[in-house]
């Protein structure tokens, strides 16, 4: 699979960054650090290496790239599930038997730093504003 001399520069900038930082760049970072000239000439080359396997993208997510197969190298992350609501504030739904049955929604990552050598952790979504500032 061949790459352009840009695709190239930004693959491997995000590759450089990724491990430095244990996060994906910023569009922006990528401009700067690559000499692109706009925001939309690295979000056409991170589209093509898209549509080439070498990366995924989550547009409704800041940051959000992420290195596929053999080039994933975020291995310093631990995804948590997230396993339901509780209420903090006004009072929500009372859960069933069937709210927590240990079936992840969805998940979240957390650095391997913050986990440590816990085992058995699960995420609750909190709903409401009771928390703030607590």
């Amino acid at each position: 699979m061949e790459l352009t001399d840009k695709q190239d520069k930004i693959f491997n900038f995000l590759k450089y960054f990724i491990l430095e930082k244990d996060y994906p760049p910023s569009i922006r970072d990528i401009q700067n650090n690559c000499d692109i000239s706009s925001t939309s000439v690295v979000d056409y080359n991170l589209k093509k290496l898209e549509e080439k396997g070498l990366i995924r993208r989550d547009k409704d997510i800041s940051r959000g790239i992420e290195l596929l197969g053999e080039n994933n190298i975020r291995s310093r992350t631990v995804r948590i599930p997230l396993l339901g609501k509780i209420a903090a504030g006004i009072p929500i739904q009372f859960p069933d038997d069937n709210t927590f049955n240990n079936v992840a929604i969805d998940s979240i990552e957390l650095s391997k730093d913050q986990v440590g050598s816990k085992t058995g952790l699960f995420a609750l979504q909190i709903k409401g504003n009771s928390m703030i500032d607590a």
